[in-house]
């Protein structure tokens, strides 16, 4: 994901992952904004919630890239946030 401002592009990495939650604000998050790729200075933040140097943390626990969330097969339940869709 791209973001034109007046006076860069800025550079943002989507997760693969739906239910990535920022370790600060515990929000659920897309995508970091990656520093080095756009020639920002400061340090990078996790989108949307614009928590700089945050890690991320899964909510799901059986989530996988081919299979996506496998909580109700495995668990018989979803005891975890739902992702937003997106925008």
């Amino acid at each position: 994901m791209l973001t034109a401002t007046c006076t860069r592009t800025h550079v943002y990495v989507t997760f693969a992952n739906p239910f990535l939650a920022c370790d600060k604000c515990l929000r659920l998050v897309n995508a970091w904004h990656n520093d080095d790729r756009c020639g920002c200075v400061g340090p990078f933040w996790n989108e949307p919630c614009g928590c700089e140097k945050a890690g991320v943390t899964s909510v799901c626990p059986s989530w996988g890239p081919v299979d996506g969330c496998q909580c109700m097969r495995i668990f018989g339940s979803v005891e975890h946030a739902r992702p937003e869709p997106p925008q």
